[in-house]
C-alpha cells in the first residue's frame, strides 16, 4: 500500500511477487499498482483525516514523507539526473515515477482540497541515514521555525497509509520534543488513514480503477 513508486518499497514488493510466482507451473493473472499518490479517493481520505484539526491554528502545514537516497531518485531518469526536472512544480512524462515529484503533487492536491495557500505548507523529508537523502530534512526544517517566529505546526505524513513508528514516535515524540525545545509552542499530527471508513472506500476505488 505505498502511494508513491519507489525501487525500495513497491519495486521490492514486484521483485519478490514476481520470483514467488516464477516458482509455479501455472502463473494466475495478476495486476501491480504502481502508485495512486494523485487519485481523488486517497486524496480526500487525507483531507476527511485533517477535518479534526481546525487549520487556522497553525503557523504552518508540514507534509513530512519518508526519504529516499539522492542516488534512487536519480535512477529513475535516463540521464540518471533528479535536479532540474522541475519536480518541485509540476507532474510530466519524465518525472511521473519519480518519488520526489509524487510526494510534492500530493501535497499540492491536499492542500487545494483544504484550501492551503502555498505559502502557509512546505514538503520536507525524514527518516534519513545520512545527508545525501532528499531533501529539506523534516527535523532541521521544524528546528529552524521557531526563530523565523513559526511556533504552531501541523504535520502530515501522507507515505503512510498506516500510523507506524515513524509517526507515532518519530514525528509524534521525537520531532515534537525537538520543535519544542527550539522554542516551538504546538505540534500536532493528523493520524493516517489506518482503517477510517475514507480510506476503506478509498481502496475499493483505486483497485477498480486501476485493474478494470
Amino acid at each position: 500500500l505505498f502511494p508513491h513508486y519507489a525501487s525500495a518499497t513497491s519495486g521490492s514488493v514486484y521483485q519478490e511477487v514476481a520470483k514467488q510466482l516464477s516458482k509455479s507451473w501455472v502463473i494466475p493473472n495478476f495486476n501491480f499498482i504502481a502508485q495512486y499518490y494523485d487519485h481523488p479517493a486517497f486524496i480526500q481520505a487525507w483531507i476527511e483525516a485533517a477535518k479534526k484539526h481546525n487549520l487556522d491554528d497553525y503557523d504552518k502545514i508540514l507534509f513530512s514523507y519518508h526519504g529516499l537516497p539522492k542516488s534512487q531518485v536519480n535512477k529513475v531518469y535516463s540521464d540518471m539526473q533528479c535536479d532540474g526536472k522541475n519536480c518541485e512544480h509540476e507532474i510530466n512524462e519524465d518525472n511521473h515515477y519519480c518519488y520526489k515529484a509524487t510526494v510534492y503533487e500530493t501535497s499540492k492536491l491536499i492542500a487545494e482540497g483544504l484550501n492551503i495557500p502555498r505559502d502557509k505548507y512546505e514538503v520536507s523529508f525524514q527518516s534519513r541515514l545520512t545527508n545525501n537523502w532528499l531533501e529539506p530534512f523534516s527535523d532541521d526544517v521544524l528546528k529552524s521555525y521557531p526563530g523565523q517566529g513559526i511556533k504552531k505546526v501541523l504535520v502530515f505524513s501522507p507515505a503512510f497509509t498506516a500510523d507506524c513508528l515513524e509517526t507515532i514516535i518519530e514525528i509524534g515524540h521525537e520531532y515534537k520534543e525537538l520543535f519544542e525545545a527550539a522554542g516551538g509552542q504546538k505540534l500536532d499530527y493528523v493520524e493516517s488513514l489506518n482503517f477510517s471508513d475514507s480510506w476503506v472506500q478509498a481502496i475499493i476505488e483505486i483497485v477498480n480503477s486501476k485493474v478494470r
